[in-house]
């Protein structure tokens, strides 16, 4: 039977061998609703980032020039908000001669601004996005240009990699005359998470010259050290701050993105600096601000954009992305990969995590177990996915793995049944791939030697989940199968809460659970036999694991169960986490059943972008995620769609039907996708009715390791390449 014949979905008509557009037009970025419905990103590695609306608006409380990670990863403050562009006088007779000026434009003000704001009184002002003739992202950097009678002016920002910093480069195209040029750096210091309106403190200005400028400002938790930022400008010079007088507060940003949220919307930012240059057609002005540890960086010594086009094409290599066969898709999941890596500091030195999504998640645990085959593996990085497995055996307890890091100091949570069994399944896929690395000699040999560093966690978790650990996780010995379930904890990545009330209880054996323990059995009986040692029953229990799924059967509709043996019994409720049981490396489930399964979530479950967290025909289905956070949480996991959801199901699909073309197929609407909304990016969630919005955050990691999965996967069967660590 071929695959595209059980395709029941529609799946939009872009090619796999077309490239996201990444570079858009004044349709987009001068058009008032669109160009602030599109966003952009830029990241550091460390768990800053830079991110905005192309418009230039305050619509979230997120956008910033410069979110510093002063905890990293998972601790962000803004310390830039935005840059405030003007032209000074730049409206003379002559120009308002070649070009009529906006309609919205005081015509007494002979400024030209190039930036826009929303205020809280006032709504949307400034227009100088209607100036915008293009934005794209490229190597790594994101270019605003703008174009104003015969004046074409363009901005590229870029975040030094490692760094808690943000460099602005204006140039001037081409103009009929110099222009002077006006840029002020707004911002402050609040927590990413929480707005300030309505603060009155001070910076102290620790110095201050035409090129720089060092200030300090109070940290937004009380009794926290102060915040050391740097202003350094090339090609122009620093306003006076006059002893920190000259430096007032901006009062009533309305974010506009925020109130359709349900959240308080309103802030204030304070100048940091404005900075001025008189520029002829050719010149540049440069305005660098880092700060924390990054201060000590003066990088107008360094071409730090050729730095980060080169480090991103070194990722390309490393992942074939540059290959002339390579589809034009993988470059671009390449770089949106490369924006979840970061460091994340541990006893004795740093380690390395997942970013589970931009602009608010920190690092989760089951997040960067799923993600992490698509983000390191199918991009050549193994020794990064090393690093990842080895950073969170330091944080195992009694069996489990952390759920999230809150941030701010405080301790990992530990409220997840199934991290610490994705952490198996990314072990052994991270070992296969290590193995058949063919750049280094001794790969199968180092392969080893990091299984052998992290089988005594793998040996830990397993014994905890036969004794029984937290929350009531257990093997249950009466039939082999993992239980989990406490009052008021929601245990499963269907986590939504509403208050204390669990959306989606999930309480006992649940199934995905069960097939990802049945894989990691089958995982550590492979290790034994690798090394030739005892297995201490490992595949007994997988065979035990296996014959009891026959309770999750439900021959009458031809799937699995999603809950049995729980405090309501038999949940036969039709959901996608069966996916896991038929996709998970070692599947519990498979042959006609396996193919039964994918068949019925084809049919009723899958989108162009990911799967219905529930099928349509039920009475609780609610398939559009948007409004206040509890509307968003009760469709979260009741219908609203999941792109990281096709991963399991192209690896079900490619073992039921070895059809390559539907692979192809499947992931053919993600190309249009990566430059629906946020630039380079998949998003988090979508509608599950058509036209199937974006939802949640700009990107996420488990939606681009999936996808990216899938599209190494559909390459390395095209040209023979062994697709076992990933398929």
């Amino acid at each position: 039977m071929p695959g595209p014949d059980q395709l029941h979905a529609p799946t939009p008509a872009a090619r796999l061998e077309s490239r996201p557009s990444l570079d858009l037009g004044p349709a987009i970025v001068a058009d008032d609703d669109a160009s602030r419905r599109h966003e952009w990103l830029l990241t550091n590695g460390r768990g800053g980032y830079a991110c905005g609306s192309i418009a230039g608006t305050l619509d979230r409380r997120y956008h910033a020039m410069l979110a510093a990670a002063t905890r990293p990863p998972d601790t962000r403050a803004v310390v830039v908000a935005k840059f405030d562009e003007r032209l000074l006088g730049f409206w003379t007779p002559e120009r308002e001669a070649i070009v009529d000026r906006d309609p919205e434009d005081d015509p007494a003000d002979h400024d030209c601004t190039l930036t826009s704001d929303v205020w809280s009184e006032t709504g949307l002002s400034g227009f100088g996005h209607r100036h915008l003739i293009r934005c794209r992202l490229f190597d790594g950097a994101v270019e605003h240009v703008w174009l104003v009678a015969r004046t074409r002016i363009s901005r590229r920002l870029v975040m030094p990699h490692g760094h808690d910093a943000i460099v602005a480069e204006y140039r001037i195209e081409s103009t009929d005359r110099p222009v002077r040029l006006a840029v002020k750096a707004i911002g402050g210091h609040r927590l990413a998470d929480f707005l300030a309106p309505g603060v009155t403190w001070r910076p102290t200005i620790d110095g201050d010259d035409d090129t720089e400028r060092r200030l300090s400002l109070p940290s937004p938790i009380p009794g926290g050290p102060p915040l050391p930022v740097g202003v350094r400008i090339a090609g122009g010079r620093l306003e006076s701050a006059e002893g920190g007088r000259g430096l007032p507060w901006y009062r009533g940003y309305r974010l506009d993105t925020e109130t359709a949220r349900g959240y308080d919307a309103v802030d204030d930012h304070l100048l940091l600096g404005e900075v001025r240059a008189e520029l002829a057609e050719g010149e540049v002005l440069r305005v660098e601000i880092a700060c924390g540890e990054s201060v000590a960086f003066d990088f107008r010594t360094r071409d730090v954009f050729a730095e980060e086009a080169t480090r991103r094409r070194s990722l390309l290599v490393r992942a074939g992305a540059d290959a002339a066969d390579a589809d034009p898709l993988l470059p671009v999941l390449v770089e949106a990969a490369d924006r979840f890596v970061v460091e994340r500091p541990i006893d004795g030195g740093r380690g390395a995590s997942i970013i589970a999504g931009y602009p608010w998640f920190a690092d989760w645990g089951r997040d960067t177990m799923i993600a992490l085959p698509g983000l390191c593996l199918a991009t050549g990085r193994a020794e990064v996915a090393r690093e990842i497995l080895r950073t969170y055996a330091a944080f195992e307890r009694d069996g489990m793995m952390p759920n999230r890091f809150p941030g701010h100091g405080h301790e990992p949570e530990y409220n997840t049944a199934d991290a610490a069994l994705w952490y198996i399944e990314a072990i052994g896929r991270t070992w296969r791939a290590s193995r058949l690395e063919t750049a280094h000699a001794n790969a199968a040999s180092e392969a080893d030697e990091f299984l052998r560093a992290v089988l005594p966690t793998i040996d830990t978790i397993l014994d905890a989940h036969r004794a029984g650990t937290r929350h009531g996780i257990r093997i249950d010995p009466a039939d082999g199968l993992l239980e989990q379930g406490e009052d008021g904890l929601q245990l499963t990545w269907m986590d939504a809460r509403i208050g204390g009330k669990v959306v989606t209880p999930r309480a006992g054996k649940a199934v995905e659970l069960n097939g990802l323990l049945h894989s990691a059995f089958r995982w550590r009986a492979s290790f034994a036999a690798h090394f030739g040692e005892h297995d201490h029953g490992a595949a007994a229990s997988a065979d035990r694991i296996r014959t009891s799924f026959e309770k999750f059967w439900m021959p009458a509709h031809g799937y699995l169960a999603d809950v049995i043996d729980g405090p309501h019994e038999f949940d036969g409720s039709l959901r996608p986490n069966q996916l896991i049981a038929t996709g998970c490396a070692h599947p519990p489930v498979v042959g006609d059943r396996a193919a039964s399964v994918l068949s019925i979530c084809d049919r009723e479950l899958r989108t162009p972008f990911g799967l219905r967290t529930l099928g349509p025909g039920d009475d609780r289905y609610q398939p559009r995620y948007r409004g206040d956070q509890a509307s968003r949480d009760a469709a979260y996991h009741m219908g609203t769609s999941w792109p990281w959801l096709l991963g399991p199901f192209l690896r079900t699909h490619w073992r039921v039907h070895h059809d390559l073309d539907a692979l192809r197929g499947l992931l053919a609407p993600f190309v249009d996708e990566m430059a629906r909304r946020g630039l380079g990016g998949i998003a988090e969630v979508h509608d599950g009715t058509p036209p199937h919005d974006p939802g949640g955050c700009l990107t996420q990691a488990w939606s681009v390791g999936e996808i990216l999965c899938g599209l190494r996967i559909a390459h390395d069967l095209a040209h023979d390449h062994d697709i076992t660590p990933l398929a």
